[in-house]
């Protein structure tokens, strides 16, 4: 599902759950600086206002997000097909709201530069995003602010939902931004959410990967602890689920920039369940196992894809991929 939330305001609530529970400690603010692996478990070295000090666990979870902690000093952090892009994005008050079930629903517009995302959120603010290539970044040269309003200007649909609209946060900016990590789990720990992975924002997938990714390595630490065995092959089933979860993503990632793609996306027809077997993986259906009906669906919603290709190359139409653009 796509959860359209204020990050911070969602992680402290989620913080505050936690730290309700029996037997949780919560150390805010606080620093790890280094974690060492032994056969009894796991040390974590940590600085907080009452100076450092060391933690010990069966097991450790990193939930760092973007910061990959354990990946950036013991695996490895790979960009996903298709890195080379630039995200700006910035908060609104004040945006256009469209009527009724619409109003909650993200928009994505396409301009011949890139994307944008227009994402509703609470207190009538919403999130604007505009993903770039970064040569189109690099080809432009002078400050952010200046490149991001230009790209509205070009982008008519959003110029016009955020006319009298304020903006209330500074200019944010991210590149190359999607990218696996290996290995996921090991003996003893398991990476969860942006730490084990980030996917490109098409879908606003992000919430409830984190969410599902966190869920799945519970089950799994669980499970480790009854059967006193919290080694890698204890979180082997986590790690399958994960990626191939996140694999039917990336196949609609990648497509999401192929034009014949777009035509047959944007314009959709439900026959033999097409329209199902698409927002089924969406909202999150491959994590679990897809019937066999919605399988051969999908099948057919990329083979009417292929043929829309077919057409449009004997038409003469240019059908060059953006996904590298």
């Amino acid at each position: 599902y796509t959860l359209d939330v204020h990050r911070a305001e969602f992680d402290q609530i989620l913080l505050e759950h936690a730290a309700a529970q029996p037997g949780v400690t919560v150390c805010q603010p606080a620093t790890v600086e280094a974690v060492t692996f032994d056969g009894d478990g796991v040390r974590a070295r940590i600085c907080d206002g009452a100076g450092a000090q060391e933690l010990r666990a069966a097991c450790l979870v990193d939930a760092s997000g973007r910061d990959c902690f354990l990946t950036t000093r013991q695996g490895r952090r790979r960009p996903r097909r298709g890195t080379g892009k630039v995200a700006l994005y910035a908060y609104y008050r004040g945006g256009r709201r469209f009527p009724g079930r619409e109003e909650g629903h993200v928009r994505i517009y396409y301009f011949p530069e890139g994307w944008f995302w227009y994402i509703p959120l609470a207190r009538d603010e919403t999130s604007v995003g505009c993903v770039l290539h970064q040569r189109t970044v690099k080809a432009r040269p002078g400050d952010l602010e200046a490149l991001f309003a230009e790209m509205i200007e070009r982008c008519h649909a959003v110029r016009d939902n955020l006319r009298g609209a304020e903006r209330v946060t500074e200019l944010y900016s991210a590149a190359n931004f999607a990218y696996t990590v290996d290995p996921m789990a090991g003996d003893r720990f398991v990476c969860v959410g942006d730490a084990g992975g980030f996917v490109d924002p098409i879908f606003s997938p992000g919430v409830f990967l984190a969410l599902q990714s966190a869920e799945l390595a519970a089950q799994a630490i669980c499970r480790g602890v009854r059967a006193g065995r919290l080694e890698a092959r204890q979180f082997r089933g986590y790690e399958r689920a994960i990626r191939r979860g996140t694999r039917h993503f990336d196949r609609f990632i990648e497509s999401f920039y192929d034009r014949a793609f777009v035509d047959v996306f944007l314009r959709p027809r439900n026959k033999f369940k097409m329209v199902d077997a698409v927002t089924g993986v969406l909202a999150g259906g491959s994590f679990g196992l897809l019937s066999p009906t919605l399988r051969l669906a999908l099948w057919g919603f990329f083979h009417v894809v292929r043929i829309t290709r077919w057409v449009r190359r004997r038409q003469g139409i240019v059908l060059e991929s953006r996904l590298d653009w």
